[in-house]
C-alpha cells in the first residue's frame, strides 16, 4: 500500500505518526515490590505457615474464635476482592466459618464471660453475607454477638466493659473489638440506632483517655480507679502504648466505612479521627518512620520499634486519606515514610522467599500477673518485658491491610495506576475477563403490586410504592409491580432485593412538588452534597432492578425542572450560582453535611442514582423528559443496563453517567439525548481528589446513540481516574451528534484516563471529529494537576462524514500518548486534523477519503519543524 505525508494534517506540535508504543511508568515500589506485592506475599507466606491450624476442625485442637485470627481472615477476604484471587477469600472464611456449627452455635466462645474481644470474628461473617454468603447458621451466629453486646455489662455513662473479669474497665483494643462489627450490623441489618451506640462509645472512649498534652490516648481507664493501674485521680493507665492506639485509630477508620455523612456525630467522630492522626504523626520516629513500643519514650533504654503499631498507623492514616477523612497533603508524607521503614527495618526473608514481620509485641494487657509473674501494671517496664516474636497476626493483618490502602492512595491523577488483577486491560484480551465480573442480580419469585397498597391510577402513588417496596424488602425480595396505566409518584427509594417492575403499558410520572423529593446524600456534577433526591434512589444497598417495557416519565419541561437552567434567551440561568457555591465548597474542604442545597438552589436531582450500591440490574424500560442525567450510578458495581430506550431532550440529559463505578455493562439500549449518550465519570477536582474512586471495567455494546453531544464520553469529572473501557458493535448516527469517542479533562480536574478500546463500530455524520481529546476543556491548562490520556485504540470504525478524523488539544505537562487507530476508513472528511502538543500517535491501514480523491494513512513520521 502506498504510504503518504499529508499536508492535509495540520500539527501545532511536533507529533510523530509512528508505531512505538509509549513505556508505561512503574508502579511505586518499596524495597522490591509494590504494596500490592508486599500484602500478596505477606498472606501468602502466613498462609503457607499456618496452614489449617486457625481452623476449627485443623490440624491445631487449640485453634480458637479470636480476633487475632479473624483479624488476618478480614485482611484476605480484602486482599480477594482487590486481585480477584479467590485462595485468599476461602483461607479468610474459613477463619470464622469453620467454628459455626449446623445449628449456629459458635465452637469455643462462651457469651456469659461477656469478652468483647470475641465480637471481631463477627466482621469476617458480615463481609461474607454481603457478599452472598447468607446461610441461616451464619445468621444465628451474627444474632449471637448482637446479643451479647446488648446485654454487655456497661460502665455507669454506658460504656461497655472490656471483659467481664475487667469491670468498670473501658480499654482502647475494645473499641476495635465492638464498634466496627456494630456499625457494619446496623448498615447490613437496617438498626440506625446502633450507630447512635457506636459513636457514644468512640466519643466516651476518647473522653475518658485522651491526653491533651501528647494528642495520645492511655491504654484504658477504670471507671472504679479500684485497679492496682488505675490512676486514682483519672482512672488512667500510667502510658501509651503503641499497639493500644492503634486497635483505636483502626476502629474509627473502619466504623466510619458504615456511617452516613449525614449522622449528627460523624463530625465529632472525625474531629477524633484528626486528633488521633495529629498525636500519631507527632510521635513518629523521624530518622525510621516507625513507631515506639511506648510511643512517647523513643529514646528510653528497652524501648524498641514495634511493627504491630507501625503497622496499624500506616494502615489508618492511609485509609483516612483514602476516604476523604484526612488531607493527602498533610499526612501522606507520614504514610509514605512509615511504610518505608516497615519494609527497610521490620520484613526479613527466608531461604524459602516467604517473608517476615519481626519486631512484635505478643501481647500486653492490664490486671492479673504474666506467667512470669511479672504484673501487669501498665508501666514502661512492663510494656518492654513482653515477648518480642515474628508474624503476629496483629501486626501481619494490619500489613496486608496497608498496602492495600497504600496500593489505592498511590493510584491519584498524578501517579502510577493502582496493580490490580482486574485492572491495567491492555486490549481485547481481557475483555472477557472483564465481562466475566459483571452479572445482573436474581429476585424471588414474588410480586407486590402497587395497588395493593393503595395506588391507583392518575392518582399520588408515592406512599402506595414505598410501602409496597418495604414489604417486598421484608419479606426477602421479589418484584414490586407497576401495572398498566398512568401513575404519579414523588421521589422512590428503593431497598436491598427488590425489583421495581414497570409493566407493559404502564407509565410511571414524576409530579413536580419539591415536597416529594427529600433532601439526601448525592453527588451533583461530580462534587457531593445534600440535594433533592433523586426520582429513583438507593443508598448502600444490594441486588436492586428497574425493570418491564414501561415507561418513566420524569415529566420535566421548560416550566418546570428545565427551567432551571434555561439559557435560551441569553441570562445566566438560576442555577448559576448554587452551582458556583457547591463546587468552591468542594475546593475547600467543607464537610459534605453543610453542603446542603434546596428549593431556591435549582440544583435539578437526577433520574435514577444508585449511590454506593452493589449488584444493579436496569432493563427493558423507556426514560423520557428527565430532570438531567438519565442513569447515574455513584460508587457502584456490578451494574447491567440493557434494552433500555432512553430519549430526553433536556439541558445536561446524558443518557449513562456511571460514575466512579466498577464492574458495568450496557447492552443493547437506545440513547436519543440532549446531551452526551454515555458520560464516563469519577468525580470533579478536589472533592473528586479527596474520594479518589475511579470508574473501570465498562463494556458497551451494540448500542445506538441517535442524537447527543458525544456517543461515548470520558469526563469532564473525572478526577478519580477512568479505565479499561470497551465499545463495540454501536452505531451512532444524528446531524447534531458531535463526536464518536470524546476525551474531555484540564489541568484543574487531573485525572488518568487509560485502556479504552473501540471496535467495529459505525459512524454516520458527527460534527467535530471522530475522536476529540481536549484536554484544554473549560479551565484548561490553568491548573496543577496533570491529565493523562493513554492507551487508546480505535479498530474497524467507519464514519460517512466528519469535518475531522481527530481533534486533539493538549498543553505542556499533560500526556497524550500511545493512540492507535488502525483498518478503518473515514469518509467526505472536510478539514485539516487537529494535533497539538501530543505524544505518539500509531495509524495503520486508515483511509480518509477527503471531499475529492481518496487516500491512504498508515504510520509515518511527521515533517520536522
Amino acid at each position: 500500500m502506498k504510504r503518504f505525508l499529508l499536508p492535509f494534517l495540520s500539527f501545532s506540535a511536533v507529533v510523530a505518526l509512528f508505531s512505538l508504543r509509549a513505556a508505561e511508568p512503574a508502579p511505586r515500589q518499596f524495597g522490591d515490590a509494590t504494596p500490592l506485592e508486599w500484602s500478596k506475599r505477606m498472606a501468602q507466606s502466613e498462609m503457607a505457615r499456618k496452614g489449617d491450624t486457625m481452623f476449627h476442625g485443623g490440624s491445631r485442637a487449640r485453634a480458637r474464635w479470636d480476633y487475632t485470627t479473624s483479624l488476618f481472615g478480614l485482611s484476605l477476604l480484602k486482599l480477594a476482592d482487590r486481585t480477584g484471587d479467590r485462595t485468599f477469600a476461602d483461607y479468610g472464611a474459613q477463619t470464622a466459618e469453620s467454628f459455626i456449627r449446623p445449628d449456629g452455635s459458635i465452637a469455643t466462645y462462651e457469651m456469659e464471660d461477656y469478652n468483647i474481644d470475641m465480637i471481631p470474628p463477627g466482621k469476617v461473617m458480615l463481609l461474607r453475607w454481603e457478599q452472598g454468603v447468607r446461610d441461616a447458621k451464619f445468621m444465628t451466629a451474627l444474632e449471637t454477638l448482637r446479643a451479647q453486646m446488648r446485654k454487655h455489662p456497661r460502665t455507669s455513662d454506658g460504656g461497655f466493659w472490656h471483659k467481664q473479669r475487667y469491670p468498670y474497665q473501658m480499654w482502647l483494643d475494645g473499641l476495635f473489638m465492638a464498634s466496627p462489627f456494630l456499625a457494619h450490623y446496623a448498615k447490613v441489618f437496617e438498626e440506625p440506632e446502633l450507630f447512635d451506640e457506636v459513636a457514644k462509645q468512640i466519643l466516651l472512649m476518647d473522653q475518658h483517655a485522651c491526653d491533651p498534652k501528647t494528642g495520645l490516648h492511655y491504654h484504658a481507664w477504670d471507671e472504679k480507679r479500684a485497679q492496682p493501674w488505675a490512676n486514682k485521680e483519672t482512672g488512667h493507665s500510667p502510658n501509651f502504648w503503641g499497639r493500644a492506639e492503634g486497635w483505636y485509630a483502626m476502629a474509627l477508620v473502619d466504623s466510619l466505612d458504615f456511617f452516613s455523612p449525614t449522622h449528627p456525630d460523624v463530625e465529632k467522630i472525625n474531629e477524633v479521627l484528626r486528633r488521633v492522626a495529629d498525636g500519631v504523626v507527632r510521635w513518629q520516629d523521624p530518622k525510621t518512620g516507625l513507631w515506639w513500643q511506648v510511643m512517647d519514650q523513643g529514646n528510653r533504654e528497652g524501648n524498641y520499634l514495634e511493627a504491630t503499631a507501625s503497622s496499624m498507623f500506616v494502615y489508618s492514616l492511609a485509609k483516612a486519606i483514602n476516604r476523604g477523612y484526612l488531607p493527602r497533603e498533610k499526612y501522606l508524607p507520614a504514610v509514605l515514610k512509615g511504610y518505608e521503614g516497615i519494609i527497610r527495618d521490620l520484613i526479613r526473608r527466608d531461604p524459602d522467599g516467604k517473608i517476615n514481620l519481626t519486631r512484635c509485641c505478643a501481647v500486653a494487657g492490664l490486671g492479673y500477673t504474666t506467667s512470669t509473674g511479672r504484673p501487669r501494671d501498665g508501666s514502661f517496664e512492663y510494656y518492654i518485658s513482653e515477648p518480642i516474636i515474628d508474624n503476629d497476626l496483629k501486626g501481619v493483618g494490619p500489613f496486608i491491610l496497608a498496602g492495600l490502602e497504600l496500593d489505592q492512595l498511590l493510584a491519584d491523577a498524578s501517579g502510577p495506576a493502582r496493580e490490580r488483577k482486574d485492572l491495567g486491560a491492555r486490549g481485547w484480551s481481557d475483555y472477557e475477563a472483564v465481562l466475566a465480573r459483571i452479572q445482573p442480580p436474581t429476585f424471588p419469585d414474588r410480586d407486590f403490586p402497587i395497588t395493593d397498597f393503595g395506588a391507583k391510577p392518575d392518582a399520588d402513588c408515592t406512599d402506595a410504592i414505598r410501602a409496597a417496596i418495604d414489604a417486598c424488602h421484608q419479606a426477602g425480595g421479589g418484584r414490586v409491580v407497576v401495572p398498566a396505566g398512568e401513575w404519579l409518584t414523588g421521589a422512590i427509594h428503593l431497598r436491598s432485593n427488590v425489583n421495581l417492575h414497570v409493566a407493559k403499558g404502564a407509565t410511571l410520572r414524576w409530579v413536580f412538588d419539591l415536597a416529594k423529593y427529600p433532601i439526601v446524600f448525592t453527588r451533583w456534577e461530580g462534587v457531593e452534597c445534600m440535594n433533592f433526591s433523586p426520582f429513583i434512589y438507593a443508598w448502600e444497598q444490594e441486588n436492586i432492578a428497574i425493570t418491564g417495557e414501561g415507561t418513566l416519565d420524569g415529566g420535566s419541561d421548560w416550566s418546570t425542572w428545565w427551567g432551571w437552567n434555561d439559557k435560551r434567551d441569553g441570562t445566566a440561568p438560576k442555577q448559576r450560582a448554587a452551582r458556583n457555591r457547591l463546587i468552591q465548597m468542594g475546593e475547600t474542604n467543607v464537610p459534605v453535611a453543610e453542603r446542603v442545597f434546596g428549593a431556591n438552589d435549582f440544583l435539578r436531582p437526577n433520574f435514577v442514582q444508585p449511590y454506593r450500591c452493589k449488584n444493579i440490574l436496569i432493563e427493558g424500560v423507556s426514560i423520557i423528559r428527565s430532570p438531567m442525567w438519565e442513569l447515574h450510578p455513584v460508587l457502584s458495581q456490578n451494574i447491567t443496563v440493557r434494552n433500555v430506550k432512553i430519549t430526553s431532550h433536556g439541558p445536561n440529559n446524558d443518557g449513562f453517567d456511571p460514575e466512579s463505578c466498577r464492574d458495568i455493562l450496557v447492552e443493547d439500549t437506545l440513547f436519543d439525548t440532549g446531551d452526551d449518550c454515555i458520560a464516563i465519570k469519577s468525580g470533579r477536582n478536589g472533592d473528586g481528589r479527596r474520594v479518589n474512586v475511579p470508574t473501570e471495567n465498562m463494556v458497551i455494546r451494540r448500542c445506538v446513540m441517535k442524537d447527543g453531544h458525544g456517543g461515548v464520553v470520558l469526563g469532564s469529572e473525572c478526577t478519580g481516574g477512568i479505565r479499561n473501557i470497551f465499545v463495540e458493535d454501536c452505531e451512532m448516527d444524528s446531524p447534531d451528534l458531535d463526536r464518536g469517542l470524546r476525551f474531555k479533562n484540564n489541568a484543574v480536574r487531573g485525572g488518568v484516563l487509560e485502556n479504552v478500546f473501540m471496535r467495529n463500530v459505525k459512524i454516520g455524520r458527527v460534527g467535530e471529529a471522530v475522536l476529540t481529546i481536549d484536554l484544554l476543556y473549560e479551565e484548561g491548562a490553568k491548573g496543577a494537576f496533570k491529565p493523562i490520556v493513554r492507551n487508546v485504540q480505535m479498530e474497524n470504525i467507519t464514519s460517512s462524514a466528519s469535518p475531522r478524523v481527530m481533534y486533539i488539544r493538549g498543553f505542556p505537562g499533560a500526556v497524550i500518548e500511545d493512540i492507535r487507530i488502525s483498518n478503518s476508513t473515514f469518509n467526505s472528511v472536510t478539514e485539516t486534523e487537529v494535533v497539538q502538543h501530543a505524544g505518539t500517535i500509531t495509524l495503520k491501514n486508515v483511509t480518509i477519503t477527503p471531499a475529492k480523491g481518496t487516500r491512504s494513512l498508515n504510520s509515518v513520521p511527521a515533517p520536522q519543524k
